[in-house]
């Protein structure tokens, strides 16, 4: 009985279940810390957050970038996105900071990292040519009082970038292949996550709700993988580097 019913489950999945999207650490399309090409569909929305180990945060020799008494610590975002048109995605996310708060004598995450994402699509992806794709996170500066009064304007995550996917249907699954650049003014972003990026996506036909990620961020090789449960529910997990574990869950809906 208990046999009948797990599989009743496992195949309601698979009924239930869609084509997996693309989602990075801010709600927004991409890989895992990659940008691609690839957009949400018109009406997409998206709540959730992320597990970022401290290894995925962003780090520089001298400040106090996502460190208490000198060390990094592991944190989360949460973060509400949307695609309102199908060749634009904005974002909002706030990271939670680790600080002492008055009449405190233990560290709490009382403190917030807050940004604005956007992505624009002037170009589809077409029979012959890929997808093209401009965005930037962490363009608008917020001011933040949890860190140095040397860096009164933090900007940690910010960047632009350009990126470019292409997709193949070799015997029915989905092979994309995604190349991207990324600037970052900020020293302690650039370090670690600029420069050429890119990665390749696999969707298998027999299961076309889950996606496999392998990327290359700059200096570091991820993979991972993503798959979107009951037409709602999204969940990634990812390992950076091959040592460090990161992750997160979403509720998605289109409104149209």
């Amino acid at each position: 009985m208990k046999l009948r019913i797990l599989i009743f489950l496992f195949v309601r999945i698979f009924l239930l279940s869609i084509p997996a999207s693309a989602q990075l650490y801010t709600g927004m399309s991409g890989l895992i810390h990659t940008p691609c090409a690839d957009m949400g569909q018109e009406g997409d929305v998206r709540i959730g957050s992320y597990f970022l180990n401290k290894h995925f945060l962003p780090e520089h020799n001298g400040s106090t970038l996502f460190q208490y008494e000198g060390k990094m610590y592991h944190t989360a975002d949460f973060y509400l996105s949307a695609t309102p048109f199908r060749w634009i995605e904005i974002g909002y996310t706030f990271t939670l900071l680790k600080t002492l708060a008055e009449g405190h004598d233990q560290p709490k995450f009382n403190q917030k990292d807050r940004y604005f994402s956007i992505k624009i699509n002037p170009l589809r992806e077409g029979p012959w040519w890929p997808a093209i794709a401009i965005g930037a996170n962490d363009f608008l500066t917020t001011p933040t009082q949890s860190y140095s009064a040397s860096i009164p304007n933090a900007a940690y995550f910010r960047n632009y970038y350009i990126a470019a996917t292409k997709h193949f249907k070799p015997s029915g699954h989905d092979i994309g292949v995604h190349l991207a650049y990324r600037y970052s003014p900020v020293e302690y972003f650039s370090e670690k996550w600029g420069g050429m990026t890119g990665g390749v996506t696999w969707q298998p036909k027999w299961v076309p709700f889950l996606r496999a990620i392998a990327e290359y961020t700059g200096n570091e090789i991820n993979v991972g993988a993503d798959c979107l449960l009951w037409k709602h529910l999204f969940l990634q997990t990812i390992l950076q580097n091959g040592t460090y574990m990161s992750g997160g869950i979403c509720f998605q809906m289109n409104l149209f």
